[in-house]
């Protein structure tokens, strides 16, 4: 993309963009970190704790409609979604290019710059919301002459709750630039923030519609309506936060169209991997075993999609500043940031795996009932995805690079597989939920295993080996402990498996809380712990001045 220096707009834009001091300059002009790696903690931080309101709805939502509405409606819910999260992917690549150059102009200077990203982007993205509005209702249109059979009485209602949800993602994509802006100023709280809030009053409107007795059109329309303030809200935050910021048709550049949509492009492989396995694989299930199947199926699906999530924000939030980095030279700092995410990764994700490898049969029946209870689908996804929830900060920092292309592609070529797989295993071999389970998970385990570290060594510059026994050691030793209570507990209560969820549940937890204390989390969080008395005396000047560490 090319750079408009303004000179004299540096200092006004960057204090208007939210970054926030990190010392002081001789003359007491304050320098600023915009490489947004002073707030890493606290913006992961902030984004796990507001996503606690997504987890709280997924758990929520499939129980309500599952029992008010059955279980075929909940499949047709989830089918609903399916088809038209395909359109999602307009958002997700021109979004993440507007985050990386925002973060990029503002580290050089460039106010000028971040005016034309966001003008550009947002004009691409009227296109797009144009296409995704015209494509909605032609396969609301097209509903029963394709899956008419398999959704019998209940097609109109699907028409109907296809023509709301993708009207939501209209609205999302419309507006999605003002993301960019929010996160490439590394302003992730309130993005976060905003999301979540939004969230949390629609699912308590769509709970509430339940209870009056509504139908899956009524939440699919208060869906639509919830997407709409949340996009109206984040614009408004967007302006506030970057108070120059402009959106004009004269910003509006062809080079700057084409250089979003390169790396938007480059963006979008892996995210058109995960909804095309993810929508193909509901297809299949539906096609070959009926709605009811794929509710069964989404269930321990979306436990591990929340997971996924919870990586996928803590790796996200490192896109704009490998970028900035990058416009440093700074390898090193690439490298340690690089190193330090994958390891927290593994922390974060692998003791919820074992939990679901040990125990996905009593979670799932402690979550949705008997029907659900089958142990050995939780165990196989868990296990299959394990690599990849803890792979994904290598995809965002080599985004931040610009050289996520061969990584989109491998992931691609690796979902492929995994559909032909799929079909083989529900066509041919007859295998049901759990062999189309295995054949999902298992070329993604590999790709992620294999060709993800020949990148890293490639754009990196860090051996394989190398890489391996950095991220994984400390973390399988650490976790060992926790392992062995789930191991212990279920063969002790292999006859009350609820018991034995429980017990080795909570004695696990208390041992991996205080190994993690003692070797795992960051400093800043325990200062930010046991400092907040100090600081706070500190603040109403009750004791001496000091630094603050936050």
């Amino acid at each position: 993309m090319a750079i408009h220096q303004v000179g004299n707009e540096l200092p006004e834009t960057v204090a208007l963009c939210g970054s926030r001091p990190t010392d002081v300059k001789p003359g007491g002009k304050e320098k600023e970190d915009l490489t947004g790696r002073d707030r890493l903690v606290s913006n992961v931080l902030y984004s796990w704790g507001t996503y606690l309101v997504f987890i709280v709805a997924g758990f929520i939502m499939p129980r309500m409609i599952d029992r008010r509405l059955g279980q075929d409606l909940l499949g047709i819910w989830d089918f609903a979604w399916s088809l038209v999260s395909y359109f999602e992917l307009i958002q997700t690549g021109i979004g993440s290019s507007v985050s990386r150059y925002v973060a990029r102009c503002r580290a050089m200077g460039d106010a000028h710059g971040v005016n034309c990203i966001v003008s550009s982007a947002t004009c691409l993205l009227g296109v797009g919301t144009l296409l995704v509005m015209g494509l909605t209702v032609l396969i609301a249109f097209l509903l029963p002459q394709l899956f008419g059979e398999r959704l019998g009485e209940s097609v109109i209602e699907a028409q109907w709750v296809v023509l709301f949800l993708g009207a939501s993602l209209c609205a999302r994509i419309l507006l999605g630039a003002f993301n960019g802006v929010l996160t490439g100023c590394h302003c992730w709280a309130l993005h976060n923030i905003n999301t979540s809030v939004w969230h949390a009053m629609t699912v308590a409107w769509m709970v509430l519609a339940l209870l009056l007795g509504g139908g899956l059109w009524m939440l699919a329309a208060i869906v639509f309506v919830g997407e709409v303030l949340a996009g109206v809200t984040r614009t408004i935050l967007a302006y506030r936060i970057c108070e120059h910021l402009r959106l004009r048709p004269s910003f509006v550049r062809w080079q700057t169209i084409a250089d979003a949509f390169v790396f938007g492009g480059k963006t979008l492989l892996p995210s058109v991997s995960q909804i095309l396995l993810n929508q193909a694989t509901s297809i299949l299930i539906v096609g070959y075993l009926g709605p009811a199947a794929l509710a069964l199926y989404m269930r321990p699906q979306s436990l591990i999609r929340h997971v996924t999530i919870l990586t996928s924000r803590m790796a996200t939030i490192l896109t704009p500043t490998a970028s900035a980095l990058q416009s440093a030279a700074n390898l090193e700092g690439i490298q340690e940031l690089l190193l330090t995410s994958v390891r927290y990764s593994f922390y974060m994700a692998a003791p919820i795996v074992l939990v679901l490898i040990v125990f996905g049969g009593p979670v799932m029946q402690l979550w949705m009932g008997p029907h659900y209870a089958d142990g050995l689908v939780p165990a196989i996804l868990a296990a299959g995805f394990l690599m990849v929830m803890v792979q994904t900060p290598v995809r965002t920092i080599l985004a931040g690079l610009n050289a996520h292309g061969r990584a989109g592609m491998g992931e691609l070529v690796a979902s492929v597989g995994s559909i032909v797989a799929a079909v083989l295993a529900l066509g041919t071999l007859r295998w049901g939920l759990a062999g189309i389970a295995l054949a999902i998970t298992l070329p993604l385990a590999l790709m992620n295993i294999v060709y993800l570290p020949v990148l890293i060594r490639r754009h990196i510059g860090l051996p394989v080996t190398e890489y391996f026994l950095s991220v994984a050691v400390k973390p399988a030793v650490h976790i060992l402990p926790f392992a062995a209570c789930l191991a212990g507990a279920r063969v002790m209560f292999h006859a009350r498996p609820l018991i034995g969820l429980i017990s080795g549940g909570l004695a696990g937890t208390a041992m991996l809380a205080a190994i993690y204390w003692r070797y795992v989390l960051p400093n800043r969080i325990k200062i930010w712990v046991f400092g907040s008395p100090r600081k706070l005396m500190q603040l109403t000047g009750l004791s001496g001045a000091g630094e603050v560490t936050g």
